[in-house]
């Protein structure tokens, strides 16, 4: 019952702290994608920081789920945080989600879950890496997961539309992934002692990549397009981090050859849903105040002169420049009093 509660609170956490925090990037100056200015900007607002409360909240559910039940149980019920993120985001932005939107969404939650459940890694075996090999092979998941953030972010800041959103998802995904690496293989460092930890770069690591995730995530939520980078980043990171953990880090998952299957179909049903919602997915709201391009206006004539045009139709077409005006004024004060036309 513990594990049943504490997940679905995470999932609730998890899913509320995104959508709070997409509507606060969506919102922040386009400027500043990319840039830590957008989370200077973005730490002055109190329903931000109230957002990244919730996501710590979630982690805390999180963890106290993963003592009391099993793995593939609790990502089950934590993958549900999609749904609440989507849910929050359209009852933010007023515009209905189609069904067949709402499929695709519950889709890529289940497609998740049924990944994670095939690939959860079983116990470590006895002739795992070692101290140093595993060292290794985590700065090397790093790496790979790290620069790939990097070089998905250099694009998406370079792309605009849906492109834009889907490329800087991917970056966020491919961050938290570079995150959990590094943290894991900080853990593993900690067991060793006070005295590897000092010297350990993965002390410096949790910080940069931390910091880094943090920002590339609010960049993807600034592109606006929460049905693009939501469902992205929820399906890129598990399969990434999958990936590193059994290619680098020695983790066997616990099924053989069904399983992969499984696990080929779980992916590509995800990638279905997700390249729906990405097509179907409404234009991204503006976050900022446009500045309204003002409209030309019409000269008000003088009421005099209003007056001569209403009481001679025929010479409104009639055009005089401001120096032939004069020049006319002028020599028909030079006239005899007697030739004068002082008709109006």
């Amino acid at each position: 019952m513990v594990m049943i509660v504490t997940a679905l609170a995470a999932a609730v956490l998890y899913g509320a702290g995104a959508a709070v925090e997409q509507r606060q990037a969506a919102a922040a100056p386009q400027s500043s994608a990319g840039r830590p200015r957008l989370l200077l900007l973005l730490a002055r607002q109190p329903l931000w920081l109230l957002g990244i409360a919730a996501q710590v909240g979630g982690f805390a559910a999180h963890a106290v789920a993963l003592r009391s039940g099993p793995l593939a149980t609790v990502q089950l019920l934590v993958a549900g945080e999609l749904i609440v993120a989507v849910v929050i985001v359209r009852a933010w932005s007023g515009r209905p989600l189609s069904r067949a939107s709402w499929a695709a969404a519950l889709a890529v939650v289940l497609a998740v879950a049924a990944f994670l459940a095939v690939t959860a890694p079983g116990h470590h075996h006895q002739g795992g890496p070692s101290h140093q090999d595993y060292g290794v092979a985590a700065a090397l998941g790093a790496a790979v997961s790290g620069g790939g953030a990097l070089a998905a972010a250099a694009f998406g800041l370079r792309a605009a539309g849906r492109g834009r959103a889907v490329l800087l998802a991917v970056a966020a995904g491919l961050a938290d992934t570079c995150s959990a690496v590094v943290t894991m293989a900080f853990a593993y460092v900690a067991g060793h002692g006070v005295a590897v930890v000092a010297t350990s770069w993965t002390v410096y690591a949790v910080a940069v990549c931390g910091a880094g995730n943090v920002l590339l995530t609010q960049t993807a939520y600034q592109a606006g397009r929460p049905m693009v980078t939501l469902p992205v980043i929820a399906a890129v990171t598990p399969v990434t981090s999958v990936a590193i953990g059994i290619g680098l880090l020695g983790e066997t998952p616990r099924t053989g050859v069904a399983g992969a299957v499984a696990a080929g179909a779980a992916v590509l049903v995800a990638s279905v849903a997700l390249a729906f919602l990405a097509r179907s997915a409404p234009h991204a709201a503006v976050g900022h105040a446009e500045r309204a391009v003002p409209h030309p206006r019409r000269a008000v004539p003088h009421p005099e002169r209003a007056a001569r045009q209403t009481s001679h139709p025929e010479l409104e077409a009639v055009t005089i420049s401001p120096s032939l005006a004069i020049r006319l004024r002028a020599d028909r004060r030079m006239l005899p009093a007697h030739s004068r036309d002082d008709r109006p």
